[in-house]
């Protein structure tokens, strides 16, 4: 990736967008490659060109890039999703339940963001970054609440978002057994442990299909 000298320092909005969105890229893939402990700020800083002094004009912490990255990958899910959903017919729900599931789960990076969001990613940044996150967020799930209950007009909005944020968290949860190391994965193989073997649109499919039950 080609990276900015440091000392073209960023004044105008769009050049400090421009700086941030070079950084989130660099983010992303080592996020990808490496997973969160490959994407600490000198390598991301690195990465894209910056020392790590500079990446602090534009981020207050690592964590705060990652959050930034997750901000985007909910960004791209949500208008795909809502728009899937047109072909689904009013009042089934298992539709539904495997749309939710086929989006969530196809999409690693959203799913393994998901699963530190609360744990790592929300506990080296400021009240205020936190507060913006989530009001972002709560834009976003409010988006895929309202598409859902277009199609569930049975079930109220507040049941929609219920079922929303129940996805997110047992997305939360799956994701870390869905993707063990390396050693857990041979383990797992072994034919006593199946039961220990989650599949994420397996199971996620049949819990999204329990939660719209519940409400439609």
């Amino acid at each position: 990736m080609n990276g900015i000298p440091s000392f073209q320092r960023a004044r105008k909005p769009e050049e400090i967008e421009a700086r941030r969105e070079t950084l989130l890229a660099a983010a992303a893939e080592l996020f990808d490659a490496e997973g969160p402990m490959g994407a600490g700020l000198n390598a991301i800083a690195t990465r894209a060109g910056f020392t790590k002094s500079n990446v602090y004009r534009y981020f207050e912490s690592r964590e705060e890039v990652l959050l930034e990255l997750f901000l985007s990958e909910m960004g791209r899910m949500v208008p795909v999703f809502c728009a899937g959903l047109e072909a689904v017919a009013e009042g089934d729900a298992v539709a539904l339940a495997d749309s939710i599931a086929r989006e969530f789960s196809t999409r690693p990076r959203l799913g393994q963001l998901t699963a530190i969001l609360a744990g790592v990613l929300e506990s080296n940044v400021s009240e205020e970054t936190i507060m913006r996150t989530k009001r972002t967020m709560g834009t976003l799930t409010a988006r895929l609440a309202g598409a859902l209950q277009q199609k569930l007009p049975q079930a109220s909005v507040a049941d929609c978002l219920w079922a929303i944020s129940m996805v997110g968290t047992l997305v939360a949860g799956m994701w870390p057994a869905a993707r063990p190391s390396p050693a857990a994965a041979r383990v797992l193989a072994r034919e006593e442990f199946a039961a220990f073997r989650p599949d994420i649109e397996r199971d996620l499919q049949r819990a999204a299909r329990a939660l719209l039950a519940s409400i439609a």
